[in-house]
């Protein structure tokens, strides 16, 4: 034997040392109490609010294994723990063997001299986080500003655990605790892999060099064979190992001309299974061959910012993510391949992960390598400021140099970006405001830790110092000035400006930007309970809405657009209609401006809990309206038009790399849909640009709407469809449209409409899965057919299962 997994059935014991019952590890003791029935789901109705206790008190988790003896001679007995979360000391047969303090590095304890021949008893003890970070806090040499507008604990920018588990403005605050990651006891025989970094050397003839760089520790001086295959292609050598100072070895391997690896949209994702072996110990990886650069070069507005794969410049397509659950044991690796496969349906080729989560797990990154979604990797700060004490600078700079180290080699890793908006907090708090310089020194401090890891680590991959911000050692506002950088472009959201806004910034990279909306009638229904609490005002309604005025700028918005909404179904409806309009605008318009702009990643993939939040999938896993807008805002090739100065201006976007031929069709049309004018264009669209195709006079007016359809070399597709209001959409007299729905065959439907039908989307309530597309205009005579995709495990609805909602029965 050479590990022995210790996941499965522990126990769990309170601080009275009383045993409760079960708790699967992996897994966190809020699920454990969940599903023991000592507690109600958080997630319902205002639960949160009175387990509080749980993340206050003190808990142990306890199980037995056994070892043979044979097994236990001559091995170095190493018990591997990872994602602890976060205080805990570690017991092996009532001796300690470690006292744990982060969540964010791997434990490797040896525990040698503990172990034991036949049975043995495990146990760990967790103390409360909070507790710990508000004494720490006390410590500090002078105060140190902490989230509170996020956080509903104090301090918790004192220890180094998720930020979000002490509330955030769409989450709660649950303060788990746990072993989220598989635990190991290993047996090495002399030696152990401590580390595996696969670089990457690209040659001028396609060829390509891996370079492998391994970590070795030891009990005893020994020499090891190391052994690496890749590729069809094998190199070895003998390492010497010192049991004081590890040791070291780097081998390259020819590889020839490996296949590409590309972003989703771009190409295919081959990956080579990689191996690293010593006697006892293999690690093993899966690499993509690829080449990236940052591009930030300066220029007549100020400075590029734009990510090239391969060569060829990529238009960053995607948005925001948050840890996939609020309680770890949910995360599960079908939940991450779920999120991520809608990502890229939604033809997304990058997430943001935010940094005030957690480094994710590696099923996580397994997805991305996988599906081609590159990764703007945050380091774990969010939103404080942070202490530069020797002590916290040692912990810190010993979790950055693990996770990039375990997490180098993959090829969705595009960006290392030192925290979000940590800078942009100096101007946040009275304290900092009037003694800017010591808190800028302060966090100058961290951030040179953080820029030092990554350069030793890894120095292939770009190093970003903060999000937003407008480039190395330029700490200005980046959530104005767009000429360089990336951009938090948050005015529309929080200052409650119209969506046209957007048209007034052009960024080089806008990595956040977002608009709430209110999750599925599935998702509600399950924390909201009975239809007395459907109503956006409702106490349990704004419980589950964790930013304060999230809810009246809902209301507000909906008023500047549209009527009145009949009912609260329809209410739901138009909540995220509006969600999609102000994204679909913003990210249209950013496009259009390609090259000048480069990236548009908005706030926010996925949910943690059932919320109001700024999701374009809710907690449900239900598509809200917003994801399948950003299944036709993300398209390949695009269009994107515009109401300026009397005129309507169509633009075209192509990030294929090759140039197409479009075809444009510009219809007006009158409420009732008889057909008022037709122009057509014909162009081509160079590769990796975006350019202007047809303008036309078009003064505001109430009485006519504009559609918009393109042939791309030849083929229509819906997704090339634009439908333009030349007013907002309230003023319009709608027609009372009645749409049909033919079943056609299992999951697959035909809607249809007697008069025009705007925004139709057809749910299927309850039952798990999203429609191929949704939100769209229904013309008579021009029927549409939709496919529901179901979740594994689940049936496709019938006919009579649907719901369809359009824009015209919101108010009858």
């Amino acid at each position: 034997m050479s590990k022995l997994s210790l996941a499965g059935p522990w126990q769990l014991f309170n601080s009275a040392g009383e045993a409760l019952g079960p708790c699967p590890i992996p897994g966190d003791v809020h699920s454990a109490l969940v599903a023991q029935g000592r507690i109600p789901s958080p997630y319902v109705g205002t639960n949160e609010a009175a387990m509080q206790w749980v993340g206050e008190a003190s808990w142990e988790i306890a199980r037995q294994f056994d070892v043979a003896a044979s097994d236990l001679a001559g091995s170095w007995a190493v018990l591997e723990l990872e994602f602890v979360d976060t205080f805990a000391e570690v017991f092996l047969n009532d001796r300690p063997v470690a006292t744990l303090g982060s969540s964010f590095i791997r434990h490797r304890i040896d525990v040698t001299d503990a172990l034991r021949p036949g049975a043995n008893a495990l146990r760990v003890r967790f103390s409360p986080a909070g507790a710990e970070a508000i004494a720490r806090a006390k410590k500090q040499p002078f105060p140190i500003p902490w989230s509170v507008s996020n956080n509903r604990v104090p301090d918790l920018n004192m220890i180094r655990k998720a930020q979000c588990h002490g509330g955030w403005d769409w989450g709660p605050c649950l303060m788990v605790t746990g072993i989220y990651a598989e635990p190991i006891l290993h047996l090495y025989d002399t030696a152990r892999i401590e580390a595996v970094q696969i670089r990457q050397r690209h040659h001028a003839d396609g060829t390509v060099t891996a370079i492998a760089e391994i970590e070795l520790l030891a009990q005893a001086d020994v020499t090891v064979p190391v052994t690496v295959e890749l590729a069809g292609k094998t190199a070895r050598a003998d390492v010497k190992v010192s049991a004081e100072r590890g040791g070291k070895a780097t081998l390259s391997l020819d590889v020839g001309k490996p296949d590409l690896w590309w972003p989703a949209g771009h190409g295919a994702q081959p990956l080579y299974p990689a191996a690293v072996s010593i006697p006892g110990d293999t690690v093993r990886r899966n690499i993509g061959f690829r080449t990236l650069e940052v591009v930030t070069e300066k220029d007549e507005v100020g400075a590029s910012m734009f990510f090239r794969v391969n060569g060829i410049d990529i238009f960053a397509k995607g948005a925001n993510w948050i840890p996939a659950d609020s309680l770890p044991a949910a995360i599960t690796p079908e939940r991450i391949d779920a999120l991520l496969s809608a990502a890229v349906e939604a033809n997304m080729n990058m997430v943001r992960l935010w940094g005030g989560g957690f480094y994710e797990f590696d099923a996580f990154y397994d997805a991305c390598d996988r599906l081609g979604l590159l990764i703007w990797q945050d380091m774990m700060f969010s939103c404080s400021q942070y202490p530069s004490t020797p002590e916290f600078l040692t912990e810190v700079d010993a979790e950055l140099r693990y996770q990039i180290k375990r997490l180098s080699s993959r090829p969705s890793i595009a960006i290392w970006c030192g925290d979000n908006e940590v800078i942009g907090s100096l101007t946040w708090f009275e304290i900092s405001r009037n003694n800017r310089d010591r808190y800028l020194v302060n966090y100058d401090r961290l951030n040179r830790v953080i820029d030092k890891a990554v350069q030793d680590s890894d120095p292939d991959r770009r190093f970003w110092p903060s999000s937003p911000c407008n480039g190395d050692m330029d700490y200005g506002d980046a959530w104005h000035d767009d000429r360089s950088g990336d951009l938090h472009f948050w005015d529309v959201w929080h200052s409650n400006k119209n969506f046209e806004h957007y048209y007034t910034v052009q960024p080089r990279f806008c990595s956040e930007f977002g608009f709430q909306s209110f999750p599925s009638m599935t998702g509600i229904r399950a924390f909201a309970g009975a239809p007395q609490n459907w109503n956006a005002t409702s106490p349990v309604m704004e419980f589950h809405q964790r930013d304060g005025a999230g809810n009246s700028r809902i209301i507000d918005t909906m008023a500047r657009y549209f009527r009145v909404p009949s009912g609260f179904e329809s209410f739901v409806y138009l909540s995220q209609l509006q969600q999609a309009m102000a994204i679909e605008t913003a990210v249209r318009y950013w496009r259009s401006l390609k090259p000048h702009s480069m990236g548009a990643l908005y706030w926010q993939l996925n949910d943690v809990w059932p919320a109001v939040s700024w999701s374009s999938i809710d907690h449900s896993l239900a598509w809200k309206t917003l994801h399948y807008h950003a299944k036709r805002f993300f398209a390949p090739v695009a269009l994107a038009a515009r109401m300026l100065d009397g005129k309507l201006v169509v633009r075209a976007i192509n990030d294929r790399h090759a140039p197409v031929v479009l075809e444009t069709r510009l219809r007006s049309f009158d409420l009732q849909g008889t057909l008022i004018d037709e122009r057509h264009a014909k162009g081509s669209v160079p590769p990796d640009r975006a350019v202007e195709i047809m303008a036309i006079g078009a003064p505001v007016a109430q009485d006519r709407f504009y559609v918009i359809d393109a042939k791309v070399d030849g083929v229509a597709s819906p997704e090339h469809q634009v439908v333009v209001f030349p007013d907002v959409p309230k003023r319009f007299e709608l027609p009372e449209a009645t749409v049909s729905v033919r079943e056609l065959g299992p999951g697959r439907f035909q809607l249809s409409a007697d008069a025009p039908a705007f925004h139709v989307r057809a749910e299927a309530e309850g039952i798990p899965g999203h429609f191929d597309d949704a939100s769209f205009l229904l013309l008579p005579g021009e029927p549409r057919i939709v496919t529901f995709k179901a979740e594994a495990g689940h049936s496709v609805p019938t006919a009579a299962e649907l719901t369809v909602h359009h824009l015209g029965a919101t108010y009858r």
